[in-house]
C-alpha cells in the first residue's frame, strides 16, 4: 500500500482544485493507494495578505507534524502558478525533501505574469531548482511542458494531464435544443474570465433571439460593478445572476442550458468546460491555457479568435450556432460521447496512479 499525502485547498470550499483532490481521493484511496490530505491555503481572517506570513508558518508546523507522523511515501501538491501559492509550496518542498519521501507536484493554474520571470537569470535559476525537487509535475498543457522544458526541467519527468469530472452526476439523455434559448457562463466573477465582453455581446444576440437568457453563476470582486453594467443597459429581463451554486442546483442549470459560453483570458484547462460537455453543451470559449489543446474549433463548439474576446465575435458564434440545428446537435452528442470517454474520474485517477507507481 502506498501512503499518499495531498495537499490541497479547503476542501470545504467548492472550486477546481478542491473538486479534483476529493474525485482523486474517492476513486484510488483503498486501490493500492492509502490517501490522506492536508488542507492549506488562505481561510477566515487569514484571507487578508497582511496575515498570510503568519498563516504559512502555522501550515507549515502542521505540515511537519503530519510528515513525522503520517511518515507518506508521495506528497502530492497542487498550487497554481501564483505568487501566493507557488512560494508557500515552494517553502513546504525544502521540509518535504527532508522527509525523503518522493514529491509529484501539479500546477493547476497558470499565470502568464509569473511565467514571463522565467527569463529573468535570477528567477529562472530560483525557479529551476525548486522544480527540479520534484520527482514529477503534471501540467494542463503542452505549452506549459514547453516552457518548463525551456526553463531547464527534465522534459521526462513533466506529465501533460486534464482535469476529470463524474460524468455521472452530469448525464442527460437526450439534449433538445427548443426556445427560449439559455447561455450558461459559470466562472469567478472577474474581468480577466470576459464577463464584460459577454454582456456586451447580449444585446446583439437578443435582436435575433428576444426570449433568451444569459446566465452568469458564480461570485467575485466584479460582481456588483456586472450587475450595474445590466441595469444600465437595460437588460435585467434577460440577464440571471445565480450566484456562487454547488452540488445539484448547479448541476440542473447545466442541464437546462444550451450553450457554454467562457471568454476568459487565461484558464488551465477548467472544469466548468468538462460539466459542459458532460451535459451537451456546445462550448464557445477562448484557445487559452490547457483549452488549446484539448478542445477542437467546431468539435467541441467554437473557438474564440480574439483576445481580448471580441463581443461581436462571441454574438456571431452564439446566433452561428442556433442558425444551425444540426450542427448543434451533432457538437452537443460529441461532447457528451467525449466527456465520458476521456474526463470521467476513472480514467483520470488511472493516470494520476500511474504516475503515483512510477515516482514510488
Amino acid at each position: 500500500m502506498i501512503k499518499i499525502l495531498i495537499l490541497t485547498p479547503f476542501l470545504s470550499l467548492s472550486g477546481g482544485v478542491s473538486d479534483y483532490v476529493k474525485l482523486l481521493t474517492k476513486e484510488l484511496n483503498g486501490k493500492n493507494f492509502q490517501i490522506k490530505y492536508l488542507e492549506v491555503g488562505k481561510t477566515g481572517i487569514f484571507k487578508k495578505d497582511i496575515f498570510y506570513p503568519l498563516l504559512i508558518f502555522i501550515q507549515f508546523l502542521r505540515l511537519n507534524r503530519f510528515l513525522k507522523s503520517y511518515k507518506p511515501d508521495i506528497v502530492h501538491l497542487n498550487p497554481s502558478l501564483a505568487y501566493g501559492a507557488i512560494f508557500r509550496d515552494f517553502i513546504f518542498l525544502k521540509r518535504i525533501n527532508k522527509q525523503g519521501c518522493s514529491i509529484l507536484l501539479f500546477i493547476h493554474g497558470w499565470k502568464e505574469n509569473i511565467s514571463k520571470k522565467f527569463d529573468n537569470i535570477f528567477f529562472k535559476i530560483y525557479f529551476r531548482k525548486r522544480f527540479d525537487t520534484a520527482n514529477a509535475i503534471v501540467v494542463l498543457a503542452n505549452q506549459f511542458k514547453k516552457k518548463l522544458v525551456k526553463l531547464g526541467i527534465n522534459e521526462n519527468k513533466i506529465y501533460v494531464s486534464s482535469t476529470m469530472i463524474d460524468t455521472k452526476k452530469y448525464n442527460i439523455n437526450n439534449k433538445i435544443f427548443l426556445k427560449p434559448y439559455m447561455f450558461l457562463i459559470c466562472t469567478n466573477m472577474i474581468k480577466e474570465k470576459g464577463i464584460f465582453e459577454l454582456i456586451e455581446a447580449a444585446p446583439m444576440v437578443l435582436k435575433k433571439y428576444k426570449d433568451s437568457k444569459f446566465i452568469f453563476m458564480g461570485d467575485g470582486k466584479d460582481l456588483k460593478k456586472l450587475k450595474r453594467k445590466t441595469k444600465k443597459m437595460g437588460l435585467e429581463k434577460n440577464i440571471v445572476f445565480t450566484g456562487y451554486l454547488n452540488g445539484k442546483e448547479k448541476i440542473d442549470f447545466f442541464k437546462k442550458s444550451h450553450i457554454f459560453v467562457l471568454p476568459s483570458y487565461t484558464e488551465g484547462f477548467p472544469i466548468v468546460a468538462l460539466e459542459a460537455m458532460a451535459c451537451g453543451l456546445p462550448l464557445i470559449i477562448t484557445s487559452v491555457g490547457g483549452i488549446a489543446d484539448f478542445i477542437i474549433d467546431s468539435k467541441h463548439g467554437f473557438l474564440l479568435k480574439t483576445m481580448p474576446p471580441s463581443s461581436n465575435e462571441i454574438a456571431e458564434k452564439i446566433i452561428q450556432l442556433l442558425e444551425h440545428p444540426d450542427l448543434i446537435k451533432k457538437i452537443s452528442e460529441y461532447n457528451m460521447i467525449e466527456a465520458k470517454e476521456k474526463y470521467d474520474v476513472k480514467l483520470v485517477s488511472k493516470q494520476i496512479a500511474s504516475i503515483y507507481n512510477n515516482i514510488k
